[in-house]
C-alpha cells in the first residue's frame, strides 16, 4: 500500500526530558543558569518595547499579530542586508549594545519567543471572561525558556560514565563579545529513556526548550515533528464511537452502527478513586491545621510546604490516571478502526464549573469532585493522540469531535422522552418502560449527535437510531421532548430559548498557549505550527480546536432533539 507523506499533514509532539544536573561540571552549571537568565531578561525586554510601542506593531483584521520587522526596526541594527533593502545604522532601543553577550541568531529566536508570548495574551485579552494580565507585568522569579532551533544544537549519543545522550547549544557568552564566527559549544548531559528514544524517533526534532519547574529541577523539552502517512482509505462500514466521561467510571463507550448499537466497554479506575480521596482527606488536614496555626499567631511555614507538597502530589497522581485512561481509549479505537471507518464523539460538558460554584447549593462535596474532573485535559489528549496518527481531527466532517452534551444522559435513546435516574448509574424512562446503566444511554446520544452534525453521514442509510436521526436532520424539524408538556396557549412561549445560544460569561474552555511558531523556522515553507486556539477559533469554540462554532453547533443539537446545555 503506497504511503505519501506530506509535511502539511504533520504534528507536533513535546517529550520533557530530565537533565542529569548532578553529573555537571560547577562550570557547566553555571554557564547554563547565565545562558538561560539572560536569555529571560531579553525576553522581558522585547516584551517591554512591544508593549510601549503596541500600536505600531499590530496588525491584521483583528490585530492580534506583532509585525516582526517593525519590531525589528526598533531593536536590531542591520549592516549587511539583502539587496532592495536599506541599513539600519541606528535604532531607538539597539539590543545588541544592551545584550553584547548574545548571538544574532539567539536574539531573533528570543525575539520570537516574546512575540509569541504577546500574540496568546491579545487573543486571551479579547476573550469573554478572562482577565489576562500582561506579560511584562507578571512578577515571578522563574526564567522564560526561549525556543533554540534545529540548527543550533545537536542531540549526540556519546558513551561514558557521565550520561549516553547530551545536548550540545550553543554558548556565546564569551565568543559573541570578541566577534567569533565560531561560537564555544555547551554539553549537558541528559537522563533519556527508552521511552523518550521512541518519542524522539517518531519524526525531526525541530527545536529545544531549557527551563525549571517550580522545585527548580532542570528539563530539557523537545518538540517533535511528526509526518503523517497517509493511506487509501479502505472500504469500511461506517460506525460512530461514543464517549461518556465519568468519575466514578473513568469512562464509557458505546459503538452505533447503522443497524444498531453493537457494543458497550466501561473503564474503571478504582485505585484513582481512592487515592484522590485519600490525598484529598491529607489536604483537608493539613488545610484546617494551617488555619489553625494562622489563627493563634504561630508559623505555618512547614505546614504550607507539606500543603504544597501534597497537592502535587495529588495532581501527579490524576495526571497519570488521565495518561493511561486515554491510552486504553486509543488502544480501543484503533482496534475498532481495522473493521470500521470510525468516528468517535465525546462529550462537551460545556459549563459544568459553574454548576460548583458556591451558592448554587449543590453542596460541597459536589464542588470537590466538578472541580477534580480534568475532562479538558483528557479531550485535548485523545485528539492530540488520534492526529498523530493522521486522523482528521479539525475542520468539517472531521472524524474526532467534542458535541453538546447537554440532555444526553437524562434523554431516552430509544422514544426520545425525558427519563429519571433513580440512582447515579440507572437510568428509567417512564414513556417506554426502557431501563439502562446512566452512563451507557449518555455515550449512545453522544454519538448520535456526532451523527446530527456530521453531513457526511446523512447519506448513510440503516434501522433504528440512526435512520431517524439522520431524518430528524434531514427534514429539518425541531423535535420536542416528549416529557416537555405544552403550556397553555395563554402563556404563549416556547419551552426552548429564542435567542441564538452563544457562550455565558464563565464558560469553562481548554486554552492552549503558544510559545513559538515552529513553522518559521522549518527548513522548508509550510503550515504554520501554531496552536489553533491562538490562531483564530478561541473566540468561537467552546473546545479548543473544535471544528464548529458554539452556535452552530448548538443550533444543529436543537434540531436532532437535545438542547443547549446550561
Amino acid at each position: 500500500m503506497a504511503k505519501i507523506m506530506a509535511r502539511s499533514k504533520g504534528v507536533t509532539i513535546s517529550v520533557k526530558v530530565p537533565i542529569n544536573w548532578e553529573s555537571m561540571t560547577k562550570r557547566t552549571r553555571q554557564r547554563l543558569r547565565q545562558t538561560v537568565g539572560r536569555d529571560t531578561r531579553v525576553i522581558r525586554a522585547f516584551l517591554g518595547i512591544i508593549e510601549q510601542y503596541e500600536s505600531d506593531l499590530l496588525t491584521g483584521r483583528k490585530k492580534k499579530k506583532i509585525l516582526d520587522g517593525e519590531l525589528d526596526k526598533l531593536t536590531i541594527t542591520a549592516i549587511k542586508v539583502k539587496p532592495g533593502n536599506g541599513q539600519r545604522i541606528n535604532v531607538p532601543h539597539d539590543f545588541k549594545i544592551r545584550f553584547p553577550r548574545l548571538s544574532q541568531n539567539e536574539l531573533q529566536e528570543c525575539r520570537q519567543t516574546s512575540v509569541a508570548l504577546y500574540e496568546s495574551y491579545l487573543t486571551l485579552r479579547d476573550k469573554k471572561g478572562w482577565n489576562a494580565s500582561r506579560p511584562i507585568s507578571i512578577n515571578s522569579s522563574r526564567r522564560i525558556p526561549r525556543w533554540v532551533f534545529s540548527q543550533r544544537f545537536k542531540l549526540i549519543e556519546n558513551k561514558t560514565s557521565v550520561s549516553r545522550w547530551w545536548l550540545d547549544i550553543r554558548d556565546a557568552l564569551d565568543s559573541a563579545p570578541k566577534k567569533r564566527f565560531r561560537h564555544d559549544r555547551l554539553s549537558i548531559p541528559l537522563k533519556i529513556s527508552p521511552f523518550h528514544l521512541n518519542q524522539i524517533k517518531k519524526g525531526e526534532v525541530k527545536a529545544v526548550q531549557l527551563f525549571t519547574d517550580r522545585s527548580r529541577k532542570w528539563w530539557v523539552t523537545f518538540a517533535v515533528r511528526v509526518a503523517l502517512e497517509v493511506t487509501p482509505e479502505e472500504n469500511l462500514p461506517v460506525a460512530i464511537l461514543g464517549i461518556d466521561l465519568g468519575i466514578e467510571k473513568a469512562a464509557c463507550s458505546t459503538l452505533l452502527t447503522p443497524e444498531k448499537t453493537r457494543e458497550t466497554r466501561y473503564f474503571v479506575q478504582r485505585d484513582k478513586v481512592a487515592i484522590i480521596k485519600k490525598y484529598d482527606r491529607f489536604v483537608a488536614d493539613l488545610q484546617r491545621e494551617m488555619f489553625t496555626r494562622i489563627n493563634n499567631g504561630l508559623s505555618n511555614d512547614r505546614v504550607s510546604e507539606k500543603l504544597r507538597r501534597m497537592q502535587s502530589k495529588r495532581e501527579n497522581v490524576a495526571r497519570e490516571y488521565d495518561r493511561v485512561l486515554v491510552r486504553q481509549l486509543l488502544d480501543y479505537i484503533f482496534e475498532l478502526s481495522k473493521e470500521y471507518t470510525l468516528y468517535v464523539a465525546i462529550g462537551r460538558l460545556k459549563n459544568i464549573r459553574m454548576r460548583a460554584k458556591r451558592g448554587n447549593y449543590q453542596g460541597r462535596r459536589f464542588r470537590g469532585m466538578i472541580h477534580s474532573w480534568a475532562f479538558a485535559r483528557i479531550t485535548d489528549s485523545l485528539k492530540h493522540g488520534l492526529a498523530q496518527c493522521g486522523w482528521k481531527v479539525d475542520g468539517k466532517d472531521s472524524r474526532f469531535r467534542a458535541v453538546p452534551e447537554g440532555w444526553t444522559s437524562i434523554m431516552c435513546w430509544k422514544c426520545g422522552s425525558k427519563g429519571t435516574r433513580p440512582k447515579q448509574n440507572y437510568f428509567h424512562c417512564p414513556s417506554c418502560g426502557y431501563s439502562i446503566n446512566a452512563d451507557q444511554n449518555g455515550s449512545i446520544n453522544i454519538a448520535a449527535r456526532l451523527l446530527t452534525l456530521t453531513k457526511s453521514l446523512h447519506s448513510v442509510r440503516g434501522l433504528g437510531l440512526w435512520t431517524r436521526a439522520v431524518v430528524r436532520r434531514t427534514t429539518n424539524r425541531r423535535a420536542r421532548l416528549k416529557a416537555q408538556k405544552k403550556k397553555p396557549s395563554s402563556k404563549g412561549k416556547s419551552l426552548l430559548s429564542k435567542k441564538e445560544s452563544t457562550s455565558d460569561s464563565g464558560e469553562s474552555a481548554a486554552v492552549h498557549f503558544v510559545q513559538s511558531d515552529l513553522g518559521r523556522f522549518s527548513d522548508g515553507a509550510s503550515k504554520s505550527d501554531n496552536d489553533p486556539a491562538v490562531v483564530s477559533t478561541v473566540e468561537t469554540l467552546a473546545v479548543a480546536g473544535s471544528d464548529a462554532p458554539v452556535v452552530k453547533q448548538e443550533k444543529e443539537a436543537r434540531t436532532s432533539g437535545g438542547i443547549p446545555s446550561r
